[in-house]
């Protein structure tokens, strides 16, 4: 049975998203990568080639079997869309509906089972909202499109992952109650309802995706030093607590609720597989602590695997041809290492 290539979507032209991508490829040797192709217009990522002085060879593919075909001596990249404007480091809105059916191509080949997992790269958030884009983020909207297509209520999680902590602990793996929303509305939508849903399937991803036969979870509390006991709070008591005694009765290996000033500290996070956390910095500001550039954000939950670099498009450094690569290197090694063709 003939292999299936990785599908990467664009991204935003005015950042560095192209540029991770072709030298990712340019070093695909050394990284013993397998196949990916990029679903982009064919002619604006040539012109990178004069742009950021980047030496590349390049083939139109019709369909993502040919990209298996090519991938050793060229970057394939299936075309969409008509000719595009773009400047380096100076996002143009014009440009969200190429992005957007960058992205949904990339999702189809995945979920059409063309293509074995979905690798998206860096868009610029503000951009994509000005052109009339109604989610937050390609997290909430990918995870809109599984619903979409599968007409079944899947429910995404925002898992991040490092991949070489700086203290040679464990790989801290964390997932997220809630993404993309300003703090001050947190607890209209932090509900017993909300977090157990969230708690379900990240239990399910660390068994499906890290093969985790019977994972331990911790969860974060919301207060500082997890409320201590209703001093300061009582959130723990009437969400947490709750949820963890209930589960906990189901079987499930379930801790908490931890304090997040100490909680992610190597001496105490060798207990977990996972931790839940309960908003976006909580779980992001650990991560991006211990492994800043190689940590890898994974959207699980769905009919689809989708892995991300877990940083944005980087418009300050685009013109200075310095981007690194590592972590979108981490996506890419673990899309090969987590989904069997």
């Amino acid at each position: 049975m003939k292999k299936k290539p990785i599908v990467v979507s664009m991204g935003e032209p005015s950042g560095i998203s192209s540029e991770i991508l072709i030298k990712a490829w340019k070093q695909r040797k050394k990284y013993n990568l397998q196949p990916f192709f990029l679903v982009d217009n064919f002619e604006r990522v040539n012109s990178l080639k004069r742009t950021l002085d980047l030496s590349f060879n390049s083939a139109l593919i019709d369909k993502p079997s040919d990209a298996c075909k090519s991938f050793s001596t060229h970057l394939p990249i299936y075309n969409i869309g008509k000719r595009i404007s773009f400047e380096l480091g100076i996002p143009n809105k014009v440009n969200s509906s190429l992005i957007i059916e960058s992205i949904e191509k990339s999702f189809d080949f995945v979920l059409d089972k063309k293509a074995k997992g979905l690798l998206t790269l860096p868009v610029c958030k503000k951009t994509l909202k000005m052109s009339g884009f109604k989610f937050n983020g390609q997290t909430e909207f990918i995870g809109e499109l599984s619903k979409k297509k599968n007409s079944v209520d899947d429910e995404e999680i925002m898992i991040l992952s490092t991949t070489k902590p700086i203290d040679n602990g464990k790989n801290l793996i964390v997932g997220l109650v809630t993404t993309h929303i300003p703090l001050k509305k947190i607890f209209r939508i932090l509900t017993k309802e909300k977090i157990e849903k969230k708690l379900k399937v990240f239990n399910d991803s660390l068994k499906t995706i890290w093969r985790i036969k019977n994972p331990k979870i911790g969860i974060t509390g919301f207060n500082p030093h997890s409320g201590e006991d209703g001093l300061i709070g009582l959130e723990e008591k009437e969400l947490i607590n709750p949820i963890i005694k209930k589960y906990s009765a189901k079987g499930m290996k379930i801790d908490g609720p931890l304090s997040s000033d100490t909680c992610f500290f190597k001496n105490f996070r060798k207990k977990y597989d996972g931790i839940l956390c309960l908003y976006h910095d909580q779980g992001l500001s650990p991560i991006k602590t211990l492994d800043f550039f190689n940590s890898i954000n994974v959207t699980a939950g769905l009919s689809i695997l989708r892995v991300s670099p877990d940083h944005g498009p980087a418009f300050d450094i685009v013109k200075k041809k310095c981007a690194r690569i590592n972590s979108i290197i981490a996506s890419l090694k673990f899309l090969e290492n987590k989904i069997d063709d």
